[in-house]
């Protein structure tokens, strides 16, 4: 029995059509899986520049630069939008509130979505989300010519915002950020380099 040319041709055109998009298509699938990032944990160090005031107590402002560090876990499913959360410790400087001694702590977890803008060699971002930082102000006041030590916390969760460059290698990413807060009657920032892993 004789085969029908044309048949045969009907059933095998789709087949190639269907083997040549998912030929052409591989190339792009490996370009979008090398752009996602996943889910991934980092740490930092750094320096933060931590600022207060004394809220009814003193009239001036706390201002001293101290080492600083964080830790970091985030989730980058769709590029160029992810998810970060951060654990920072800005440390606890010694410094002063008007004419006396002063002494201030701060650490909190923050919250950010990020966006990515894929530039070759290097990426750069910028974060927006919000920060819970927790203050401890120690010093001293004059009252009725005396003077009284007084400690002030404070626990405040307010806009955070931050920008940075990250250069990757497979799974591995370098990365310096500048973050900045709303805390503590004042703007403590952090400036830091890390590393992130990916791990999925």
């Amino acid at each position: 029995m004789r085969r029908n040319p044309d048949r045969r041709a009907l059933v095998c055109a789709p087949v190639a059509a269907g083997m040549a998009l998912l030929l052409a298509a591989a190339p792009l699938q490996r370009a979008w899986a090398d752009d996602l990032l996943g889910l991934y944990v980092g740490a930092a160090v750094g320096q933060s520049r931590v600022e207060a005031d004394g809220a009814g107590y003193s009239a001036s402002d706390f201002e001293k630069n101290h080492s600083a560090f964080k830790v970091i876990a985030g989730l980058h499913p769709i590029a160029p939008v992810g998810g970060e959360l951060e654990y920072i410790d800005m440390g606890h400087p010694n410094g002063s509130l008007g004419s006396q001694p002063a002494n201030v702590k701060m650490t909190g977890e923050a919250a950010f979505a990020t966006l990515f803008l894929p530039i070759p060699v290097i990426d750069v971002y910028g974060k927006l989300g919000f920060g819970r930082l927790e203050s401890t102000v120690n010093s001293q006041r004059v009252l009725s010519g005396a003077v009284q030590a007084f400690r002030l916390d404070r626990t405040n969760t307010r806009f955070a915002a931050g920008a940075g460059l990250q250069y990757r290698l497979g799974s591995l990413g370098i990365r310096a950020e500048y973050e900045r807060f709303d805390a503590a009657g004042g703007n403590p920032s952090l400036l830091s380099v890390g590393v992130t892993w990916t791990l999925l």
